[in-house]
């Protein structure tokens, strides 16, 4: 039998109107807590707003993804090809090789 997965997610957007599946996301939170998490950084918050401000950087990796890397591990990136290239760079500063990170933006598939 393999062992439980977590499976953690940061959320990256311009503002609060760009969240999609937002109830999806909480509700899958509430049901396997265990399991999944979700972080979510807005560049243009709105007021009050009490998670991550701005771009994905080191310290959201490291708090809210996976670190240390380990094998086995993968993270998985989706967005516009300059945030995946500043992804992909800072995955490798921390230690992932390139078989742990996969860039929708880089694939030839």
């Amino acid at each position: 039998r393999l062992p439980p997965r977590q499976l953690n997610l940061i959320y990256a957007a311009e503002g609060v109107e760009d969240l999609a599946y937002m109830k999806i996301l909480e509700h899958a939170r509430d049901v396997i807590p265990n399991h999944f998490r979700f972080y979510v950084k807005l560049n243009q918050p709105p007021l009050g707003w009490t998670e991550g401000v701005g771009f994905v950087e080191r310290q959201d990796v490291v708090k809210h993804l996976i670190y240390p890397p380990q094998q086995g591990d993968l993270v998985v990136m989706c967005g516009p090809p300059v945030f995946e290239a500043a992804m992909q760079k800072t995955l490798a500063r921390l230690g992932f090789g390139k078989e742990q990170y996969y860039s929708f933006a880089g694939s030839d598939r």
